[in-house]
């Protein structure tokens, strides 16, 4: 077990806050399941008051499925963001993972952490051959949901941890890549064009520079930044009109190259009057914006508010007129950001790195770092290559696994089909009844390649086990049937080595007279 203790907390938090400049930074709460640490909702609220502008859980969702009081707890501790498991739509789709009623679960807690406060990102790890016919299923589920879903992580399959040594027949039929999921996304809902609507990440860093630009050098925060290489993480961002259910990709109305050009001059210019910069930006908006292509009710004021809310342009935006997000928000605040009718839905794929795409130059702009007693490891270090996930928790282990539960009891296991028992499993949230019906994903199990790890080191044995008993029926068939005797167990046998072969004679050359 490697279970940190509260002064471990405060410690990481406390060293991760200091660094310099002071740019807003989000922290999330990870493990295994953090919410089953006693120490969750002490950790929610010291982030919160120490400065981290996103405080994060990523959760399976089952203690909040199964306490809309947990959720408010969470909420008024300063959770703002839950990163949940969300594999695709409806328990078959969910059944990989060996939980009765997993999808129910899911919608219980996205149910739960709304109403609380929390926002909700439905969290993705496609594979090829098991869930990748949920990529368009789960795009629709945000689009039939605006109010309540903001955003979506797909995050195509890393093979490390029991998986580093994947066979190779398995990673092929297995890997799942960006590009795979940008035309998947087209190809099953016809939302977006892969080329035109794609964008890396690290492509929001000019606007973030442009955000510090209007809030000026005497800001208490820099403005959180993504400066991650391009092959880390690529996004498509949407807008959706929360009354009509009309989404429109941004970029189909909005010339993104172009405004990033123009805001880039802006960010260059530096100039100090706030309201030039903001003019400019404006005029920049209205010089790429395409109001025959944007959604029907959107107009320009609303692309020039949204900009605002989203990077703080005017003191309206500063002052907590769209809503605070600061840690003295409240529930108003909350109310305030969601009144909103147009959601803003950021359809993102972050690809971690495993030991066969492994790239050192994205190692080395690595914005997801791990916070562990040794230091902060980036993210993709830390799960591949030497191990530092194993080094780290080798060398702060808090007791074997059987002490631990001898001191702490075994809390609940949900395994093997069983289902988690919920007081309600009714929701609100708007599904697509052919979506559900899909069914469970069986291109794997036609093409006879393992799915899991664990699978592969079965057949494995299974072979090897195979194998032996092939050998021993070989020897009884020689035995009874040939009548072979087995050779004595004191036999020795010696074998000679061949005899060197003689060199050859030499032999004399012949030469011959010419006109003798």
């Amino acid at each position: 077990m490697h279970e940190l203790s509260w002064e471990d907390i405060q410690t990481l938090l406390d060293n991760a806050i200091s660094i310099k400049p002071r740019r807003q930074m989000s922290v999330q709460f990870s493990g295994g399941e953090p919410t089953l640490s006693p120490y969750f909702l002490d950790a929610v609220r010291y982030s919160r008051k120490v400065g981290y502008n996103s405080v994060q859980a990523a959760t399976n969702g089952i203690e909040f499925a199964k306490s809309p009081e947990f959720c408010k707890q969470a909420a008024e501790a300063g959770l703002r963001y839950a990163y949940l498991q969300f594999d695709g739509i409806g328990n078959e789709a969910n059944s990989h993972r060996a939980v009765g009623n997993l999808f129910d679960v899911k919608l219980r807690a996205i149910e739960n952490l709304w109403k609380a406060g929390v926002d909700i990102v439905p969290v993705i790890t496609i594979i090829n051959g098991i869930n990748n016919e949920q990529v368009g299923a789960v795009v629709r589920f945000a689009l039939d949901n605006p109010k309540k879903i903001p955003f979506l992580s797909f995050q195509p399959v890393s093979f490390t941890g029991r998986d580093e040594a994947v066979t190779d027949d398995r990673r092929q039929a297995q890997r799942y890549t960006l590009s795979h999921l940008a035309h998947d996304v087209k190809n099953q809902t016809g939302l977006g064009e892969p080329v035109r609507d794609w964008f890396p990440i690290s492509f929001m860093s000019t606007f973030s520079d442009f955000a510090d630009l209007v809030h000026g050098p005497s800001a208490d925060w820099g403005q959180l930044s993504c400066g991650c290489h391009p092959n880390c993480g690529i996004g498509m961002a949407v807008m959706c009109d929360k009354e009509t259910k009309e989404a429109v990709p941004v970029t189909a109305f909005l010339n993104a190259d172009r405004l990033a050009k123009d805001i880039a001059r802006i960010n260059d210019a530096a100039r100090t009057s706030r309201w030039m910069n903001v003019m400019g930006v404006s005029l920049a908006l209205l010089h790429n914006y395409n109001p025959f292509k944007s959604p029907t009710h959107f107009k320009l004021t609303d692309l020039i508010a949204k900009f605002d809310k989203c990077f703080g342009m005017t003191p309206k935006a500063q002052q907590g007129g769209y809503g605070k997000v600061t840690g003295d928000r409240t529930i108003e605040d909350i109310t305030k950001r969601r009144n909103d009718r147009w959601n803003f839905l950021f359809v993102a794929g972050m690809w971690f790195q495993d030991l066969f795409n492994y790239d050192f130059r994205r190692t080395e702009q690595c914005i997801i770092p791990y916070a562990t007693q040794e230091g902060e490891i980036s993210f993709c270090a830390y799960n591949t290559g030497v191990g530092w996930r194993n080094i780290i928790e080798k060398m702060h282990m808090t007791a074997t696994l059987t002490k631990w539960y001898e001191d702490h009891g075994r809390h609940e296991i949900v395994a093997g089909g069983k289902k988690v028992n919920l007081v309600s499993e009714d929701h609100s949230l708007v599904l697509r009844a052919e979506d559900v019906r899909h069914g469970k994903q069986t291109d794997l199990d036609q093409l006879g390649i393992a799915k899991t790890a664990r699978e592969e080191k079965t057949r494995a044995r299974d072979e090897k086990l195979k194998q032996q008993e092939n050998e021993r029926m070989a020897k009884l068939y020689r035995e009874q049937i040939l009548k072979e005797k087995p050779a004595p167990a004191d036999l020795v046998q010696m074998i000679m080595p061949a005899p060197k072969p003689e060199p050859a004679a030499d032999k004399a050359e012949a030469v011959g007279s010419f006109g003798d």
